[in-house]
């Protein structure tokens, strides 16, 4: 036996594993184009960063060619609860929408008869005296 093995102690009984296990599961998001937004393409598990940016090139890399990769730890993303978290505006912003315009058209016919009737009571008082 060599001398630096004799200085290295005999280990026995079974190893030490974490519960969870050595492995991390990453969220993968995919750029197909330049100046095209990312989208989620799916999941690996590695030990490490690196490594899940290796597995998910690899395998998310053939579907598709992409110009640009994320690898993002699973338990790093924040989602908001919907029952308790606000997410859409309180404010009408309908007008922002397509959909939206149907709505408007409505109040333009409210405000002009408003106004018709307004410029009738005008001329009708003119008439008056």
């Amino acid at each position: 036996m060599s001398k630096v093995r004799e200085c290295v102690p005999e280990r026995t009984g079974e190893l030490d594993f974490p519960v969870e296990g050595d492995f991390k599961h990453y969220e993968v998001f995919t750029q197909l184009e330049h100046g095209k937004r990312h989208v989620h393409a799916g999941h690996v598990d590695a030990p490490d960063p690196r490594m899940a940016l290796l597995y998910a090139r690899q395998h998310y890399g053939r579907d598709e060619p992409c110009v640009n990769m994320w690898v993002v730890p699973s338990d790093a993303i924040l989602s908001a609860n919907d029952d308790q978290d606000v997410i859409w505006p309180r404010t009408d912003q309908s007008y922002r929408h397509v959909r939206g315009y149907k709505d408007i058209r409505s109040r333009w016919k409210e405000f002009r008869r408003e106004c018709d009737i307004e410029e009738y009571q005008k001329e009708d008082l003119k008439e008056a005296f």
